[in-house]
This record gives C-alpha cells, structure tokens and sequence, in this order.
C-alpha cells in the first residue's frame, strides 16, 4: 500500500494548483471564460431548556468549479464539508464530521475518471477517524443515469468494544473498565473484550456507486438518489451500505431551495453482535438512518 502522505499530497497539489490559477475573486455563481462556480453554506442551531436540555449544531460547506484547466478540458474539482454536534441532557447525540476532495476528469462526458478523498469520523458509532483516497471512473449509461467504481485504500480507528458481562469473568481474558446505571438504579458492568477490539487498520476497499440524477420541470426539482456498496477487498462480508436521496425544490428567488435529504447507512461491523456503546450503555445499531428538510442558500 502506498504511503498515504504521498497520496494525499499528490491529491492536493493536482486539484487545488489548477484552482488557484484561476480568478479567485468570486464570491457568487459564475460563467467566466467558459468555467462555472458554485458555492452553498448551510446552518442551524437549536437548543431546547428545561424539561427538555438539547443542544444541535450543524454547519456545512459545498464548493465546485467546472471548465477548462489548461489541457484539460470539462473538468471538476469540489469539497464538501459538513459537522453536526447535537448533545441531549449533556450526553453526545450526534457527533460527526465528514471532509471530501473530488477532482473529475470529462466530468460531464460518459466516462469520467477522477481521484477521490475523503477523510470522517462518527462517533455515534464508535469511528473514531476514517481517512480514505485513491481513483476511480464514472460510466453514464442512460439519461440521469450512471454507475462509479473506486479502488480506495483506507486508515480507520473505532474506539475499543465493550462487551455485557454481568458475572464473574476471567480476568486474563477480559478487563473491568466500565461500571453504569440504569434508570432503575442497578448496576451494569461492562467488560472490555480484547477479541471485540478494533485496532487502528489499513486496508484496500472496493466502492460500486450506481446513481440516478434528473431535472425536472425546467430544472425546477432536482432528484437526485445514489447507492453505496463498500467493501473490504479481503473481505467482501465486511462492508458498509449507503442510500442518499435528495430532492431539491426551487422557490421563487432562485438562489433559495428548499431540500428534502434522505440516508441511510449500513456498517456489516454490527450485525449480530452486540457490542456496547460505552456512552450509552446500549447496543451499537448496524443502521443508522435520518431525514431532514430545510433550507439551502447558494451564492
């Protein structure tokens, strides 16, 4: 595997050097010189007090430019950036953050390579840090439709797994750590369980991504659905499935969208075993899934 310094310089000085050669002062949608710009900020706050303590934060950041760089003709670079932190009666709800680098080659031609890299971590489900880059294709198939491969190579920490133990154990095997109680005042033990632990790994990872984007009503209403099947290429019992729907309405000030987002993730990780969230004292779940609507503003 090569070394991930390299690879994320190599990624960097490609895609960020050909952006910089361009007019950097824009600070609104443009077609200048046969390029295109887009830009999308997303806030939110809320915090609830008294019967209800809930604190949510969430912010996001949406780049790309499309056109010409030097030789290379219809190209795309983007970075999407995006963080919620929601904490209800001072316990983590929601902790994660995501930082993804794409640069397309014939971005809007049939087939479209590029280099991908995307660094996260979820603490809601114990992934503590998840960095992974390589390259890939796109194939466009039919109208709206069309299907990515990536071949990635990832570095990925999850916090120790904690496994329910409420008798007596063999301490060669397994480590007290963890005492907890729960709303009827009993005592909950939990042990940590060296064959559950997932040490810091470096692995190559397939990514099959068939997607499916149409405008509709003079592009009006953007629908927009793509699938994610993501496994380990020594072992394909070990992968990770995502759907993402997002369906964008425009309103009558055409900068303002209002977006109906969609996911759900599936981590193989967690099926059929019970591994204990040391936060909450339950079961990690194999699925996690959201929806929101909410307000988009571009410039």
């Amino acid at each position: 595997m090569f070394n991930k310094l390299h690879a994320v310089l190599l990624i960097l000085s490609l895609v960020v050097t050909p952006i910089f050669g361009q007019d950097a002062d824009t600070t609104e949608f443009e077609e200048e010189g046969g390029n295109e710009m887009f830009t999308s900020v997303d806030v939110s706050y809320s915090q609830d007090k008294g019967n209800t303590d809930f604190l949510s934060m969430y912010y996001g950041f949406s780049f790309s430019v499309v056109g010409d760089v030097g030789p290379l003709t219809d190209t795309e670079f983007s970075i999407n950036f995006s963080r919620s932190n929601d904490k209800l009666d001072d316990e983590p709800f929601t902790d994660d953050q995501s930082l993804t680098l794409k640069f397309d080659l014939w971005a809007n031609q049939r087939i479209s390579p590029f280099l991908f890299l995307q660094k996260s971590f979820d603490k809601t489900i114990g992934l503590e840090n998840r960095l992974n880059y390589g390259v890939g294709a796109k194939l466009g198939l039919l109208k709206g439709f069309s299907i990515s491969y990536a071949f990635l190579a990832e570095n990925e920490e999850y916090v120790p797994a904690y496994n329910f133990d409420s008798t007596l154990v063999d301490t060669n095997d397994f480590y007290w750590d963890v005492g907890y109680t729960d709303v009827s005042g009993d005592s909950i033990f939990f042990a940590y369980d060296s064959t559950l632990e997932a040490a810091k790994e470096n692995f190559l990872r397939h990514s099959f991504r068939p997607k499916y984007k149409v405008k509709l009503f003079d592009g009006n209403v953007v629908f927009d659905y793509r699938f994610y099947f993501k496994p380990r290429v020594d072992n394909f019992e070990d992968y990770l499935l995502e759907h993402e729907l997002k369906i964008s309405v425009m309103t009558f000030y055409e900068a303002l969208s209002v977006d109906f987002n969609y996911t759900s993730k599936y981590n193989s990780r967690y099926a059929g075993v019970k591994i204990i969230n040391p936060d909450t004292g339950k079961d990690y779940d194999d699925t996690d899934k959201n929806i929101s609507i909410g307000l988009s503003f571009m410039f």
